[in-house]
């Protein structure tokens, strides 16, 4: 089966934004963060549908699953996390994970506001123009050594 198909496009940037490679699975930072240390987790082969993921696949996502979310937490300190499949553009299998705050957080000179909270539907309508690559780098900077 061919390997990921999404890594190096425009949003996701596997070469840029790589924060921790997994047996079958890649967690990358969004260069398009709706909220503050938004990630993205990538298959690592292709496959267009949740149900094609093996039974291998599924165990370690629990891993990258917790492991994530301790991470972000313990870097951002998130009120709420949400984890979405979303492949209309993107047909691969690959989970945006989205922190929530009931707040505004300050990180690397910017304030982030969550504009949604406690709604969802927004973070869809009001995509966000790219993060600086400094700024973007200072995020996955602040993930990684709290992994």
């Amino acid at each position: 089966m061919p390997t990921c198909t999404i890594c190096d496009n425009d949003v996701f940037d596997k070469k840029k934004n790589l924060i921790k490679e997994y047996k079958y699975w890649t967690l990358l930072v969004r260069n398009r963060n709706w909220t503050l240390g938004n990630c993205v987790v990538i298959l690592k082969r292709h496959a267009e549908a949740l149900s094609q993921v093996t039974e291998d696949e599924m165990k370690e996502f629990a891993i990258v699953t917790k492991e994530t979310e301790h991470t972000i937490k313990k870097a951002f300190h998130y009120d709420k996390i949400n984890w979405m499949l979303l492949m209309m553009s993107d047909n691969h299998v690959h989970f945006h994970v989205a922190p929530r705050y009931a707040t505004p957080k300050t990180f690397a000179g910017m304030e982030w506001t969550d504009t949604a909270w406690p709604a969802m539907t927004k973070l869809f309508t009001e995509q966000k123009q790219p993060v600086a690559q400094e700024i973007l780098n200072k995020i996955k900077e602040e993930i990684k050594k709290n992994i």
